[in-house]
């Protein structure tokens, strides 16, 4: 699947108003919301476990000093991402979460269904850093729900 066959079916399918960006950088954790996560933060890799392939954030280091020009804010230390049983992805929303005022919990509620959290009556979907935004097994399992 080319990469903008992807980014354009995540599109249409993901519930979500805004996206919340974290990344680190001089060891250092950021975030910024964004109303689109452009292509070219996105590639399109191998999935593991036979998913098939699935589209990454993947941030260059040019792509986080341009984010930080946009007004990215550091929110904690890289080191916060380690301190809990969670993986990194988890502990970003938890921290992303909690910047908000909102008690965080994990959950398995699927980026169609809606986002990460609801700020102002907005969905927004958290992704870290080389998280994995859907793969192709998604794609068919959605397809097959909209017939």
């Amino acid at each position: 699947m080319t990469k903008a066959t992807f980014v354009k079916t995540y599109r249409n399918y993901s519930a979500a108003d805004s996206y919340i960006l974290g990344f680190t950088y001089a060891h250092n954790l950021y975030m910024i919301e964004v109303e689109e996560i452009m292509p070219r933060f996105l590639s399109v890799e191998e999935a593991s476990r036979n998913q098939g392939e699935n589209l990454r954030l993947r941030l260059k280091k040019k792509y986080k000093e341009q984010l930080l020009r946009k007004g990215a804010i550091c929110i904690g230390s890289a080191d916060d991402l380690n301190a809990e049983k969670y993986n990194k992805g988890e502990i970003f929303e938890k921290i992303v979460t909690e910047h908000f005022g909102q008690t965080w919990e994990k959950d398995t509620v699927p980026f169609w269904v809606q986002g990460d959290i609801c700020v102002d009556n907005r969905e927004i979907q958290i992704k870290l850093d080389s998280a994995t935004l859907m793969n192709t097994k998604q794609i068919s399992r959605l397809k097959g729900l909209t017939k």
